[in-house]
């Protein structure tokens, strides 16, 4: 405490230290905590990667997964109905979010 004590005896040092906290108080902006906007955009991104080529791509490789799988004659029907409800989910998720922000 001492030691903070003299350092603010030299009164450069006080005027300085004055100066400094009035011009930052001074010239502080607004947050932009309450933007979204990048999230938003971020997010956005995924789900068009996700419901676009990208998707669409990896859909039908599952579904080829799946027939050759019942071609081999090792498919289990519960992993079938798992990939086609999952396809369902993926592609009918943004429009299901969709409607319902709607009301």
């Amino acid at each position: 405490m001492k030691a903070i004590m003299k350092f603010f005896s030299n009164r450069k040092i006080w005027n300085l230290t004055v100066a400094t906290a009035a011009i930052l108080l001074v010239s502080t902006q607004p947050s932009l905590a309450q933007d979204f906007s990048g999230v938003t955009t971020f997010l956005d991104k995924i789900v068009k990667a996700i419901t676009g080529p990208i998707g669409v791509a990896v859909s039908a490789l599952a579904v080829i997964a799946v027939g050759f799988s019942f071609m081999i004659g090792r498919m289990d029907w519960t992993y079938a109905v798992a990939v086609v409800i999952g396809i369902a989910i993926v592609f009918g998720g943004a429009s299901f979010v969709q409607g319902l922000s709607a009301v």
